[in-house]
């Protein structure tokens, strides 16, 4: 058959009798199965909802599935009987996989970036992982006690980590989409599907450490469902043709439809049911029959495919090692892949036409001088070799591959897959075209600022549609750059020989210097250290700056003559510049006008347009008519294209492009960069064009993770060496970082942060006052650092302490990613220094998972404030409502009970104070007549009118009023009060 086959052996051990496999899916709201070959179709269990993940518990015989919409997970045995509901408390599930021997369920929660896991039954649910970026697609190796996952985001990738959660680590990385990842127990590799920017999909594979990756195209449906492995097959549901296909998992080739007609919903997730995808143990144990199966055979016989031999125990096939059987036919070496093998060399020899002989590599000779590694003598003459991992070009001559200098035709990275194949792979920020080998990169698409003597426009990048930034501005500008991050353009006329700016949506100018350059292309924008470097060619000398043009020092004076274009690569702490002197010259140097080297002073009459490729590493420059490149230490130099241009005066690089101003022709144009060929005119009839710069995230990366605070210039800069710390007491004191680490200064404050892969004291600091010790200082750092609300920089925050030690070897693995381990003794505390695209106490961050983690973070905070808000609402509404229920009750009582004004009447002459009168109280409820009858709170109310002018004992009955001297009264008839 086509498949494996389980037997139960009878009591003589001499027959099989077969346990076919078949296929579990979600069709509508319900589960079915059906046969390998589309027969037998029918409902296992219904009312399942019509988005689910499944998986099955083959020794329980238990189906577990979770209900997308709603976020409850069930199990269900497989004739839909006992349904119970385990988990009911996340609407964000994003993957699902049963572990059948510990009998534990494990989940992925895609907003929450969690796993989770439980029991079987329900029960001792807990999360394993936290943090993680879109994770989904989980699947297990309990064999092994691995989880596998699919996380997406920027860079999509492939995670690993143990049952336990713990000993996570990556093994792809790569910018196309993933989907639906599967394993393989058998071979122990993991398969999925990728596509990439145009579309274009293939089926990859790799083993349990991210090694021996496998790829294959082909042709898939971005909406693609599921997938699941059975041996040699792969099998898979398509949305668009509602169907369920099946394709080979080394080969991929032309798929073939398993269901027999069209489906009337569209199937939802797969899985291949059988004791073959849920081994209890590495190998399987006596009784059982587990084979792969390569033609028709007789029941119980097992028969391998070319290859694979029967084990001995005759119930599985395994991998034929060739290369140990010693009749692989290879001359000095072999290696040997599942099914195969191939033959190898050592250094100083290549194989033979017939991939199996190996001769020594000779000088060529005669005809054959043209060959750029070397020839082998054979029989018909000398031929031809190229090194491992490159092939022979049709030329005969030319070599092409991952070791040749063409990197197979990438244009950025070259992945070798066997000694004659390779693939093309993109940084991380891009992704594959569908041609295979150029790389395009993500986001918003580039554009281009270009200068003239009337304006600077912007166009797109194939010279369309342009707009005017700057117009007529004050002198012909020369030079151009821009800040990515505060978005600012700057711009030198070496007429006016001033530097102004203004923002990339228009605006009013700034000057920024004036005193500027007075050369050509003598302008370049530091965005990462925030500076200005600047060219001065009367004065011979490098200059910089702020980006507001504060500071402005002298970087190399001594050793120039005419100095003029100058272009700068942050990431390397590098300035490139052209002199046109008596000797023209290109040179470097560190940002401080250190170590200078040479990287051109040959065939040069008078360079200049320098501008750097961040991808590749290469530095370009234009000179008379030709155009040249060269690493940028100088190495592999070559001219790129010569005498197809008139005079080009200034350069552009980003993705594959070239832009290239030719001020003869009065054009812009573009080419190929790799090889200088498709030549495009994008703009002509341009006045006196000078300067082209492209925009674009990518073209100057790092921008990311700087941050501007309060305004240009005025945010974190980095510098070298001794700087002072700014506006802190009035003092100036001075901290001096290690030379393998850069001072990192804010407006309040100074820190050291080192370089990747360095390490050493933290900082040195000189003259700081005894009231504002070094670790206060960082401090200092650390919470202003805290209070920034956008992606902080990847350096783990300072501890303090001045003394740093190496981390013992206890916690060598303390720190992720290949982060570099320090331990602070002073404070006994550990600290991490990470490389580029880490972040966190223990580097365990990628710089999205952190800005998730940040804005989390800030919504958590928004809510607390809202919160905190409606309860002090609440209580102002509250004390609002006692104030005027309180009002309105005094104001009711000096309606009801008004003050009285009491008048004396004929008494005699004799004294008041000491008589007595006594008093019928009779109270009248309004303004007229009418007695109301006494009470206890209308007495209350009452005697507190009337101790205005009498003193009134406390007794509701037979009270005694005694006047008061001096007041007026009057008692009305027969001595009844009336209101």
């Amino acid at each position: 058959g086509q498949h494996s086959t389980h037997c139960n052996l009878d009591e003589n051990n001499t027959l099989c009798e077969a346990l076919q496999p078949f296929l579990i899916f979600g069709h509508g709201k319900a589960i079915h199965r059906m046969d390998l070959d589309g027969k037998n179709q029918r409902r296992l269990i219904a009312g399942v909802a019509s988005s689910i993940l499944l998986d099955f518990h083959f020794s329980e015989e238990q189906i577990y599935w979770v209900d997308k919409r709603t976020g409850i997970i069930y199990k269900s045995s497989v004739r839909g009987l006992h349904r119970q509901k385990l988990y009911s408390s996340d609407k964000h599930i994003s993957g699902l996989t049963v572990d059948w021997i510990r009998n534990a369920v494990y989940w992925t929660s895609r907003e929450k970036g969690r796993i989770k896991r439980m029991d079987t039954n329900g029960k001792s649910e807990r999360t394993l992982v936290r943090h993680l970026t879109q994770p989904n697609s989980i699947v297990i190796d309990p064999t092994k006690r691995f989880l596998f996952w699919l996380s997406g985001g920027i860079s999509p990738s492939i995670h690993r980590c143990d049952v336990t959660g713990q000993a996570k680590m990556t093994l792809i990385e790569t910018s196309q989409q993933l989907k639906a990842l599967s394993v393989d127990h058998r071979d122990r590799r993991l398969f999925w599907v990728q596509f990439g920017l145009q579309g274009e999909s293939s089926i990859a594979s790799t083993d349990y450490n991210g090694k021996a990756l496998h790829i294959i195209d082909q042709p898939l449906q971005s909406d693609l469902l599921g997938i699941a492995l059975f041996h040699k097959h792969i099998y898979y549901t398509d949305a668009a043709s509602r169907a369920i296909k099946r394709i080979n998992k080394y080969t991929g080739g032309e798929d073939l439809e398993v269901t027999l007609k069209q489906m009337a919903k569209v199937p939802v997730d797969i899985k291949v049911v059988h004791p073959d995808k849920q081994p209890m143990a590495d190998s399987p144990s006596p009784g059982t029959c587990v084979n792969v199966c390569s033609g028709t055979a007789e029941q119980g016989v097992c028969q391998c495919s070319e290859g694979f031999a029967l084990s001995k125990q005759g119930f599985y096939c395994e991998d034929v090692n060739e290369c140990a059987h010693w009749n692989h036919g290879c001359s000095l070496g072999c290696e040997n892949i599942p099914g195969s093998y191939f033959c190898t060399c050592p250094n100083g020899y290549a194989l033979l036409p017939d991939k199996k002989t190996c001769r020594e590599i000779m000088t060529c000779e005669g005809n054959a001088t043209e060959c750029g590694h070397g020839c082998l003598a054979t029989d018909e003459g000398p031929v031809c070799v190229c090194p491992k991992g490159s092939v022979l070009k049709e030329d005969g001559q030319d070599c092409t591959g991952c070791s040749s200098a063409d990197k197979g035709g990438c244009s950025q990275l070259c992945v070798p897959i066997s000694p004659t194949r390779w693939r093309c792979d993109c940084l991380p920020g891009y992704q594959l075209h569908q041609d295979g080998k150029r790389c395009i990169a993500s986001g918003p698409p580039p554009y281009l600022l270009v200068a003239s003597l009337v304006a600077v426009q912007r166009i797109n990048s194939d010279g369309t549609e342009g707009q005017i930034l700057v117009h007529e501005p004050r002198g012909a500008i020369e030079s151009l750059d821009y800040d990515p991050v505060s978005n600012h353009v700057y711009f030198a006329s070496t007429s006016q020989k001033t530097i102004e700016r203004v923002h990339m949506n228009g605006g009013s100018k700034r000057r920024v210097i004036t005193n500027g350059p007075d050369s050509n292309h003598g302008l370049a924008v530091d965005w990462i250290h925030r500076k200005i470097y600047w060219t001065v060619t009367r004065q011979s000398i490098l200059v910089s700056s702020t980006l507001d043009g504060l500071n402005v020092t002298t970087v190399v004076s001594s050793g120039l003559d005419k100095p003029t274009s100058i272009t700068v690569h942050p990431l390397e702490k590098s300035l490139f510049w052209a002199d046109i002197g008596h000797q023209p010259t290109v040179e470097s140097c560190s940002l401080y006008g250190m170590d200078r080297r040479v990287i051109a002073s040959t065939n040069l009459v008078s360079p200049g347009g320098l501008t750097v490729d961040f991808a590749e590493g290469r530095l370009f420059w234009c000179d008379e008519s030709r155009v040249e490149t060269c690493a940028l230490d100088g190495s592999k130099r070559r001219i790129l294209l010569e005498n197809q241009v008139g005079r080009p005066f200034d350069l552009a690089v980003f993705e594959d492009s070239l832009w290239i101003v030719d001020r003869e022709r009065r054009q812009l144009m573009s080419v190929y960069k790799q090889t200088g060929r498709e030549l495009q005119r994008l703009l002509v009839d341009l006045v006196q064009p000078a300067s082209v710069v492209v925009v674009h995230p990518l073209a100057k990366p790092g921008a990311a993770s700087t941050h501007p605070l309060g305004g240009v210039g005025g945010g974190v800069s980095i510098s070298s060496g001794k700087c002072p710390l700014l506006n802190l007491e009035t003092h100036n004191p001075t901290l001096d970082c290690d030379k393998n680490s850069d001072g990192l200064s804010t407006k309040s404050a100074f820190l050291c942060k080192f370089q990747a892969g360095s390490h050493g004291n933290r900082q040195i600091c000189q003259g700081v006052f005894s009231f504002i010790p070094c670790h206060h200082i960082m401090l200092l750092v650390f919470f202003f650092l805290l209070d920034i609300r956008k992606t902080p920089p990847s350096m783990t925050s300072s501890h303090p302490g001045n003394s740093v030690e190496s981390c013992p070897s206890t916690h060598e693995s303390y720190c992720l990613y290949q982060g570099i381990c320090f331990y602070f003794p002073e404070v006994e505390s550990y600290a991490c220094n990470c490389v580029a695209g880490y972040m966190g106490e223990r580097c365990q961050f990628s710089d999205l998972e952190w800005w998730e983690l940040q804005q989390a973070e800030e919504e958590r905070r928004r809510n607390v404030v809202v919160a905190s808000c409606m309860v002090l609402l609440i209580c102002l509404l509250s004390i609002a409502a006692c104030v005027t229920y309180c009002y309105r009750c005094l104001t009711l009582i000096s309606i009801y009970w008004p003050p009285l004004e009491l008048t004396d009447r004929e008494l005699g002459s004799q004294s008041m104070e000491q008589e007595s009168i006594y008093l019928e109280l009779h109270l009248s409820l309004g303004n007229g007549g009418g007695n109301g009858v006494f009470d206890t709170g209308s007495y209350k109310a009452f005697t507190g009118h009337l101790s205005k002018y009498w003193d009134i004992p406390w007794f509701p009955e037979n009270i005694k009023c005694t006047h008061r001297a001096g007041t007026k009264h009057r008692i009305v008839q027969n001595g009844v009060f009336r209101l």
